[in-house]
């Protein structure tokens, strides 16, 4: 099947979708908003005080899990990070911008490719990072429980023409989609499901995250004369055996089964033959989500092929200080990480 992408360059080099980039104000804020509201955990945190910033790397693991991970910031939660089998969020903080009255974050859903008299319309700017995601039990009851907590809210769940869903904010602005997943699915109250991204040729975008990268196509979801939604996935072997028409009546179920989250590109139909249109893709002002990232076995062979398959590249591992990462960039301009397994920045960074 075309969408099993058997032999694509990242399937030869185990790729596994490991993070999403968002830039944050203050990570005191951000850090405990979503371990307190979302359950996830600091797994792993990074301090580059020579280039002026941190990361903090966030997880929501199986509850089991949870209580063997290593305190972050350490040689073990730096070795479990470049290893996982998970996806993190990955939080950047540039110092200073906690203090900075006038610092904002982007959250990619305000531009000028809307209707001018929307409420989120902006000159200079096309919208590209949609949001992130969280799958839970009963919408109406976590948005709730959310709004309780002090969270404010894009969407409730019976507000606008899309009922049932919701969209909080983080801190910075950030999307969070409260996604139904059924009662029963898994005992944890939430499961990070989703990173969207508004893509310009779904196509091209579906051939590079398949083909290229080893993800496989699970649903895909048609909006007649207006958009398309597909959904890709770093799937286990036992999952890849089970995957159903992406197509069909049953895909949308299947892709409540899965704990680990799914890329979601979003297609306005029409951009594709526009030769102006081009996504913004948060890395110049102004700035917000930075990219998603893939941790592989063996970096400098799978950038080679992707190379020779002829994937253009802002960062080779050659490149810069730091070998062990690249930074491709698909058909849209997004950046993405590849990090070497068991990579570490010892040295580089001021932790150890």
């Amino acid at each position: 099947q075309p969408q099993m992408a058997a032999g694509s360059i990242g399937r030869r080099f185990n790729a596994s979708f490991q993070q999403t980039m968002l830039r944050i104000k203050d990570p005191k804020m951000s850090v405990p908003f979503y371990e307190k509201h979302f359950g996830m955990k600091l797994v792993h945190k990074y301090d580059f005080p020579q280039y002026k910033f941190s990361l903090y790397f966030m997880e929501r693991p199986r509850d089991a899990d949870a209580s063997a991970l290593a305190a972050p910031g350490t040689k073990e939660s730096e070795a479990y990070l470049w290893s996982m089998n998970g996806t993190t969020l990955e939080l950047t903080h540039n110092y200073g911008s906690e203090d900075d009255p006038n610092f904002s974050i982007w959250s990619g859903n305000a531009g000028c490719d809307l209707p001018k008299d929307a409420p989120l319309y902006r000159e200079g700017v096309v919208r590209g990072f949609g949001h992130i995601a969280f799958n839970v039990p009963d919408v109406y009851a976590c948005s709730e429980a959310l709004v309780a907590g002090g969270v404010k809210f894009q969407k409730l769940p019976d507000e606008g023409r899309m009922k049932g869903i919701a969209f909080a904010l983080d801190p910075d602005g950030y999307w969070i989609e409260i996604v139904p997943r059924g009662e029963g699915v898994f005992p944890e109250p939430h499961n990070l499901s989703q990173t969207m991204m508004r893509v310009k040729d779904a196509t091209k975008t579906i051939a590079f995250y398949r083909d290229i990268m080893g993800m496989d196509l699970v649903r895909a979801m048609h909006i007649p004369n207006d958009f398309s939604n597909y959904f890709l996935c770093t799937l286990t072997p036992e999952q890849r055996e089970a995957v159903v028409d992406p197509e069909g009546p049953h895909a949308k179920d299947r892709l409540k089964q899965y704990w680990q989250p799914v890329l979601e590109l979003t297609h306005n139909h029409g951009t594709e033959n526009d030769e102006n249109f081009q996504v913004h893709t948060g890395n110049t002002e102004p700035l917000g989500f930075g990219h998603i990232g893939f941790i592989v076995d063996d970096l400098n062979a799978m950038c080679a092929e992707m190379e020779e398959a002829g994937v253009p590249f802002h960062k080779r591992p050659t490149d810069g200080s730091m070998s062990n990462l690249a930074f491709a960039l698909d058909p849209n301009g997004y950046r993405v990480e590849l990090v070497q397994r068991g990579a570490t920045y010892a040295g580089v960074c001021s932790n150890f």
